[in-house]
């Protein structure tokens, strides 16, 4: 199992598939490891040299001790790059993995070929914040009233002693659209099953949820310059896709599509779409 060793000492997780030419890094979101994509593996794997990243905090990757940001995840890339000698490659990155290519762009988008960016937001606002809430009183019976912005710290370390299962039941209701739920409970169960068994840490999700908490990357938007593809449903409840809307005018060479009915897990509801129009921008002229 390859490792790398970032900047600040964390181990790093990845997996390397397929044999094409060009190398694509899939970044996933908030405590989901690499097989969250596990609908675009075998298409993308076809045409390109994968690269599936267990952020920190999740899968096989470190959990660090202390809090950390999405610009040291972005780091960890970045590690991963100078380990294997990608010099520049593609990326997609879904919810928080998109806010960490944002960083990744600021801090070094000399080594973006293209970029998507999926479901994702440059900065919480209200709504956000309140969903953020509302999952923290779900997973630990939590006095919203009481959280702001001077104790977040506090009560994010109250979901490390959380129920991994109420932190799945929120995240699904508020993921997945209702249809797909309903239509797939088998399939969504045994992956969750599965990933609870083998792969998610609730303390790596907790300290996940305090650097999207902390996320801000609205000043750093205008320094993307490789081509990118912004890519949101229009069903998305857990970012809505005025956020897709904001980051596709603030990043002057972008592409933007809203997908008919897409929940905010519609790489996973519907990869046929997914991966057919990321295909499509990666492959452009």
């Amino acid at each position: 199992m390859p490792f790398c060793v970032s900047h600040d000492g964390v181990k790093i997780h990845y997996e390397i598939t397929g044999s094409g030419k060009k190398e694509i890094f899939f970044i996933m979101g908030l405590g989901v490891d690499k097989r969250g994509w596990l609908f675009q593996v075998p298409y993308f794997s076809e045409k390109y040299r994968v690269f599936l990243v267990d952020n920190r905090g999740v899968g096989k990757s470190d959990v660090p001790e202390g809090f950390f940001s999405t610009e040291d995840m972005a780091k960890d890339i970045l590690c991963i790059m100078d380990k294997e000698g990608v010099g520049k490659a593609y990326f997609v990155g879904a919810s928080m993995g998109g806010m960490i290519l944002q960083k990744l762009g600021a801090i070094a988008g000399e080594r973006i070929e293209k970029l998507v960016l999926a479901c994702t937001l440059a900065k919480l606002d209200e709504h956000e914040k309140e969903l953020m809430k509302k999952g923290l009183k779900f997973v630990k019976d939590i006095d919203i009233d009481k959280i702001d912005e001077n104790n977040i710290k506090e009560y994010i370390k109250l979901v490390i002693e959380s129920d991994a299962e109420r932190i799945f039941n929120f995240l699904s209701k508020n993921i997945f659209s209702p249809q797909f739920l309903e239509q797939n409970k088998e399939l969504i169960l045994d992956f969750f099953r599965n990933y609870l068994d083998d792969g998610f840490k609730v303390k790596g999700f907790a300290k996940q949820l305090y650097a999207i908490l902390n996320h801000d990357s609205t000043g750093d938007l205008e320094k993307i310059k490789a081509k990118t593809l912004v890519i949101t449903g229009d069903k998305d409840k857990m970012v809505p896709k005025e956020k897709s809307i904001f980051i596709a005018s603030r990043i002057k060479n972008s592409t933007l599509k809203i997908v008919e009915n897409g929940s905010h897990a519609f790489m996973f509801e519907m990869p046929d779409v997914f991966n057919r129009e990321v295909d499509r921008f990666l492959t452009a002229e």
